[in-house]
């Protein structure tokens, strides 16, 4: 991970900050470690479980897990230093989906025998769980509500009975799905494990080669047991967790980002044409201080995001406010600066076996998800104007 990279997480001479860099230094150390990742067409479908078990010895599942609950106590960025790291090595693990939002949820939730069980499965790592609650459409320019939920769930005894489809979930290899489900103009989040009758699992492969799925539901039986919440508390559970990880998602673009500028500077100083490097040409030399500029005002937009995020007794609309601005700036520079990476590398820069090629992949992977870089921009104008509008006690309790 480049040090410029890290640095855009931390604020200097502050105890937080010489954690949050030890944080970093582990992180580079342990993606190190690990041998690099194989081209999109040749890489396997699933996540490598060896590496899921990693990060979870060191801890990294449980980050924004309160130390009650077996966690660290951490909050988003420290989240954000891991996916910094995950990004500039290009990982495909789900660490934002997995790692980051689905603890982020299960901490939303009351603390029931059924949360607890699956919070300390998940930051255990012995269970790779993921959400699932988009529509064929994957919108995320709103609020999450039950009316947009394309799984139905209807009273069956002391269980429910689900029935629906739901798509653009980040793996198709998780051992339980937690759906978010429409039961009488509320929602209600249950967990549906691998395997069970009646679910049927569609892989769909990405351009980066991971295997994302839709979940088709035809009157799926779950016993009470599966419930995790419902009402109030799982709306806002459920908004909060997919806010954190568009937010941490920003973080990990920023990371290829930094990787993707490091890898066509190097190419410009060492590839020769006429005699010299063709870097020294002024019109490259030119197009590479543009892609400089974007990663530092998208370093800026992360680190400015985070730290409001980050503030004592921040709300959801500024959690929202936080994740949009700054998905939005990274979303959009990533596909910028992997557009002109792959054109200032010529035509090594389309082959999959070269380095760029995944970074590239993986971008364009990650700027759609969790919604892009022209939805979370109308998203963050809405939000801001209806604060803008809003009293002043409300403004208070939002913010």
């Amino acid at each position: 991970m480049p040090e410029a990279a890290g640095a855009a997480l931390t604020d200097a001479d502050s105890e937080l900050d010489e954690l949050l860099a030890d944080l970093a230094s582990v992180v580079r150390a342990a993606v190190a470690d690990q041998p690099g990742d194989q081209p999109a067409a040749a890489a396997p479908p699933g996540p490598d479980r060896a590496r899921w078990r990693r990060y979870a010895e060191l801890g990294w599942l449980s980050l924004l897990v309160d130390a009650e609950r077996g966690g660290a106590g951490a909050h988003e960025r420290a989240a954000a230093v891991v996916a910094l790291g995950m990004g500039a090595a290009c990982r495909r693990e789900p660490f934002v989906a997995a790692g980051v939002m689905v603890p982020r949820c299960l901490t939303g939730l009351a603390d029931s025998t059924p949360v607890r069980a699956l919070l300390t499965e998940v930051i255990e790592g012995d269970t790779l769980a993921v959400l699932a609650w988009q529509s064929e459409r994957g919108e995320c320019d709103t609020r999450v509500v039950a009316g947009d939920l394309p799984v139905e769930a209807r009273p069956d005894g002391d269980g429910l009975v689900l029935s629906g489809s739901v798509s653009w979930v980040p793996t198709d290899a998780a051992d339980a799905y937690l759906v978010a489900a429409r039961q009488v103009g509320e929602i209600v989040l249950v967990r549906v494990d691998r395997g069970t009758r009646g679910m049927t699992v569609a892989p769909r492969r990405a351009a980066d080669g991971t295997s994302w799925a839709r979940l088709d539901l035809d009157g799926v039986r779950l016993p009470g047991s599966a419930v995790l919440g419902g009402g109030t508390a799982a709306r806002d559970a459920l908004n909060s967790a997919v806010d954190t990880g568009a937010l941490v998602c920003a973080a990990e673009l920023l990371g290829l980002i930094d990787r993707m500028l490091e890898l066509t500077l190097s190419y410009l100083s060492t590839r020769r044409q006429f005699g010299r490097p063709i870097g020294s040409f002024q019109a490259l030399r030119h197009r590479a201080v543009d892609l400089w500029v974007q990663q530092r005002l998208t370093s800026a937009a992360v680190h400015s995001a985070l730290r409001r995020a980050c503030s004592d007794g921040v709300g959801p609309d500024t959690l929202a406010l936080a994740a949009s601005s700054a998905k939005s700036r990274a979303s959009s520079a990533a596909l910028r600066v992997g557009n002109e990476a792959v054109q200032l590398h010529g035509a090594i820069g389309f082959t999959d076996e070269y380095e760029l090629g995944g970074y590239v992949n993986r971008a364009l992977v990650l700027a759609a998800w969790l919604g892009n870089a022209r939805a979370h921009t109308r998203r963050h104008g809405r939000l801001g104007a209806e604060m803008a509008a809003a009293p002043a006690e409300y403004r208070r309790v939002a913010s």
